[in-house]
């Protein structure tokens, strides 16, 4: 069910829906077209899932494209998760479905390792750290044995401007500060890998683990980073400082609004009130300067995204061997 404490810093309007899509055409153009990682083999998908799909932009792209590639795709099963219905798209099509579900709770026992593929896209901004390992868990509990993980994201920490200007170390600054008073991780991404790799599985009795992992239940396969400085795609390069400040200016305006309500309150000192409105119309500022366009102008910002591919654990039984050749480890 929808969670009205969600830390999802955006309106869930049509302006959002628009900015999720260029979004996703950024990522597309990043990862050099690669919707889905070029290690996983895409004839052993049966089923695949993208959680915090949003429109279900990348989620439909895929299917277009699978299903473009032959008869071998015609019955694979797409499934979209959301914590909202608000952005699904209307056109649903056959073999698709969107399913409101929030990656921090249990999912239905019906998707419990029914999945070869898990998509999650940038969910940096709409996870809190404390939620991260149950994430995790749950996310784990809905692939197949051998099933994949991808999933994308970026972290505050690693975006720059060149020149270093006062008003970029502001807004950086600022960007860290509000991901973490609103309980998000500025940089999630090696959290996400130490919790990846610390989740552990012990094989039932008599039971066999055909890729050796002792006791892991996930294994990182590809770890990449995506560089915007050196990306030479004119999608990449035009949209890469929409990526950086449609966020910057999400956590500015909730910064402001955080520190206004703040300053409303009587048991607040003279000295603080005066301390948390200036400190917000310093972010007032700062809102109008990327509004007006004027940060662009004077720094090239650039960001660095992880892409990591990670691998269920298959066990099987001593009499089963023949199952590692069927999960095509």
């Amino acid at each position: 069910m929808t969670d009205s404490n969600e830390p999802y810093m955006s309106q869930r309007d049509r302006e959002e829906s628009q900015r999720l899509n260029t979004q996703h055409e950024f990522l597309r153009a990043l990862c050099s077209d690669h919707l889905i990682h070029p290690s996983i083999q895409c004839e052993s998908l049966k089923a695949i899932a993208d959680i915090g799909t949003g429109t279900g932009v990348w989620l439909q792209d895929v299917a277009h494209d699978l299903l473009a590639s032959g008869e071998a795709f015609k019955d694979i099963e797409f499934v979209g998760f959301d914590v909202s219905a608000q952005q699904f798209p209307h056109n649903e099509k056959p073999g698709m479905e969107f399913v409101v579900q929030s990656i921090a709770e249990p999912f239905p026992q019906q998707y419990h390792e029914k999945f070869d593929l898990v998509h999650i896209p940038l969910l940096s901004y709409a996870i809190k750290t404390e939620d991260l390992v149950k994430a995790v868990e749950n996310v784990v509990q809905i692939l197949r044995p051998g099933g994949y993980l991808q999933w994308h994201e970026s972290d505050a920490i690693d975006i720059w401007a060149t020149p270093e200007t006062a008003t970029a170390r502001s807004i950086i600054a600022y960007v860290v500060s509000e991901r973490v008073a609103g309980g998000l991780a500025p940089a999630i991404s090696n959290l996400l890998l130490r919790t990846i790799q610390s989740l552990s599985m012990t094989p039932a009795v008599g039971k066999l683990n055909p890729i050796n992992w002792s006791d892991g239940m996930m294994r990182v396969t590809h770890l990449q980073t995506l560089c915007t400085a050196s990306h030479r795609s004119p999608t990449v390069q035009n949209g890469k400082s929409m990526m950086i400040m449609s966020g910057a200016l999400k956590l500015l305006q909730a910064g402001i609004s955080r520190r206004q309500a703040s300053a409303a309150d009587p048991q607040k000192s003279a000295s603080e009130v005066e301390e948390l409105m200036k400190d917000a119309g310093a972010m007032m500022e700062l809102v109008e300067a990327i509004k007006q366009g004027e940060v662009q102008t004077q720094s090239s910002w650039d960001l660095a995204m992880t892409w990591i591919v990670a691998r269920k654990a298959v066990y099987v039984g001593k009499h089963e061997a023949w199952m590692s050749t069927r999960y095509a480890i």
